[in-house]
């Protein structure tokens, strides 16, 4: 009996001592920040990754990379940007990484407008943990910020693996439609113009550039067969040029659809300009002379 009193006032006593020394608090720092992260009450839970975190310091207890990454987390949740940034430098410096945390820093970056950092979070990302469903959006970013910056190559390459959904936006494809004009990808420029107009109608650019296309198509062959049959004016040849101009005409006709319809928007004389040469082509004379009006 005596033994056992002993021992039992040994323990109160240790447990006393352990309470003034602030060690049982210690303890559960990180079970209240899990607990209270779990409840979705990350204000709290950050704050008790905090004093985790400062106690162990103090103690110089060595700290895993692992519970940087944990708490960065959580206080990236709780808007607390500055300091998910430093602890998640921590995890990084010890050679750690996930997806999820470097979603967090570009989203970090992205709202500092460090263009540069949130790019160099996403390419990480995108190669070492490669989503190709597009579901995470980083694809998608990519995108955007390949577009921003002009890298078209990367632009292009990184477009297979954008959203469906995206693809379909007139944002997304609209800029995919301007690079691949810029490079002079015309096939692909001329289906995405098509398939932007599908779902906008009205798109400027993709109006202009296929009037444009099938004005120059037309007038290209026009002068190219015009000229062989002047040097060459045998029945085979006139033959010839009049299958020829068959083609002119359909493609001054598709011309003259897209330039009608930015005609309706915008009176721009360099609308009129082309319009007054493609009914001149048509040896329409009244046509022609009334968008002539509209010359500068």
């Amino acid at each position: 009996m005596r033994l056992k009193t002993q021992i039992r006032i040994l323990t109160i006593l240790v447990a006393a001592v352990l309470v003034g020394c602030g060690g049982p608090k210690v303890l559960t720092y990180r079970t209240d920040a899990e607990q209270a992260e779990a409840a979705g009450n990350y204000e709290a839970a950050t704050e008790n990754w905090s004093q985790f975190i400062e106690h162990e310091q103090a103690s110089n207890n060595e700290i895993a990379p692992t519970i940087y990454a944990q708490a960065a987390k959580t206080a990236y949740k709780a808007g607390k940007n500055e300091l998910a940034k430093v602890w998640f430098d921590r995890a990084q410096n010890g050679k750690y990484s996930d997806a999820e945390m470097y979603l967090d820093l570009a989203d970090i970056y992205k709202q500092k407008d460090n263009l540069s950092k949130e790019l160099e979070a996403l390419e990480f990302l995108h190669n070492k943990y490669p989503d190709q469903t597009d579901s995470t959006g980083v694809n998608s970013r990519l995108f955007d910020i390949y577009a921003q910056i002009n890298n078209k190559e990367k632009a292009v390459a990184i477009w297979p693996s954008v959203s469906p959904e995206n693809k379909q936006k007139v944002n997304y494809l609209g800029e995919y439609f301007t690079i691949q004009s810029q490079l002079d990808h015309s096939a692909e420029a001329d289906s995405l113009a098509k398939e932007l107009l599908n779902i906008d109608p009205k798109n400027v650019k993709a109006l202009k550039y296929l009037g444009v296309g099938y004005y120059h198509k037309a007038e290209d062959r026009y002068q190219r067969e015009m000229k062989k049959y002047e040097e060459n004016r045998t029945h085979m040849q006139h033959f010839r040029l009049t299958q020829q101009l068959e083609l002119v005409t359909a493609d001054f006709k598709k011309s003259l659809s897209y330039f009608k319809k930015l005609w309706e928007m915008d009176k721009d004389p360099r609308y009129a300009t082309y319009m007054v040469n493609i009914y001149t082509r048509f040896n329409d004379p009244d046509k022609a002379n009334y968008y002539k009006k509209f010359l500068k």
